[in-house]
């Protein structure tokens, strides 16, 4: 299974958030925003969704690896990947970032965590999405029959998990689980539905294979086993809130 998605496209970040579900989110951003914050550095913030509406109340810098999503930012911006920002140690009050983690492989995480750590005077704000099953959105390129996440997610995170990466200089001192609850696929039915019945995913946004770079991945009717198992999960699956927000202060 090839895991690398490209978030270089135009038509990814021009009607990013048509749900306005960011631009909600960033309200209880505002809330786990200490007093005394001035600066922040926002990495992994992709078209400044929240980066712009924060720029309104502090000295925010956007940090991504691509400049086309970052010609949608307004204020001040760094084209850098998250693992090495060119910017001083301990040069920014607080660290912030939203849904970027859970896109990294594992030795660029490792890294990234440690330049947060690196850059943070103060504090470290990171929102990902709260124990995601990665595996419920998986979807199948018919052209090349690569399996993929649509979205480009690698990992899942508790938060224990959280806590376990930012120990050590940083301790938690603020966290919650967020917006609408999303039903995950019992992981015995998603296996039948995938292997048995065929049946993946259907993406509502724009995705491209990365594997062939197929782009064509029309909604497909299920059939009596994926139908089984979509009625059986709405019974037994479970639900949880979709964002996991956690704070950590220097010690």
């Amino acid at each position: 299974m090839k895991k690398i998605v490209s978030f270089d496209r135009p038509e990814i970040w021009e009607n990013y958030d048509t749900e306005n579900s960011i631009t909600r989110k960033t309200a209880i951003v505002k809330e786990y925003i200490p007093d005394g914050i001035n600066t922040i550095i926002d990495i992994g913030c992709g078209n400044g969704i929240i980066t712009n509406i924060l720029n309104e109340e502090y000295n925010i810098t956007g940090v991504d690896l691509s400049p086309i999503a970052l010609s949608y930012v307004k204020g001040k911006k760094i084209v850098s990947s998250s693992d090495s920002i060119p910017v001083e140690d301990k040069s920014f009050d607080m660290v912030f970032s939203s849904e970027m983690l859970e896109h990294l492989p594992d030795e660029v995480l490792s890294k990234t965590v440690l330049e947060f750590k690196r850059v943070a005077r103060k504090y470290i704000l990171i929102t990902v999405p709260n124990h995601e099953h990665l595996a419920t959105t998986y979807v199948k390129c018919r052209k090349c029959s690569n399996v993929f996440h649509p979205y480009g997610h690698l990992q899942s995170f508790t938060l224990t998990n959280l806590e376990d990466l930012f120990s050590g200089e940083f301790e938690l001192i603020k966290s919650g689980k967020y917006g609408n609850k999303k039903r995950y696929y019992n992981p015995l039915l998603l296996s039948i539905k995938n292997k048995m019945a065929d049946r993946w995913f259907d993406v509502q946004s724009s995705v491209v294979c990365p594997n062939c770079h197929n782009d064509h991945f029309p909604k497909e009717k299920g059939n009596l086993i994926s139908k089984a198992c979509n009625l059986t999960n709405r019974l037994i699956g479970t639900k949880r809130e979709y964002w996991l927000f956690a704070l950590f202060k220097r010690k």
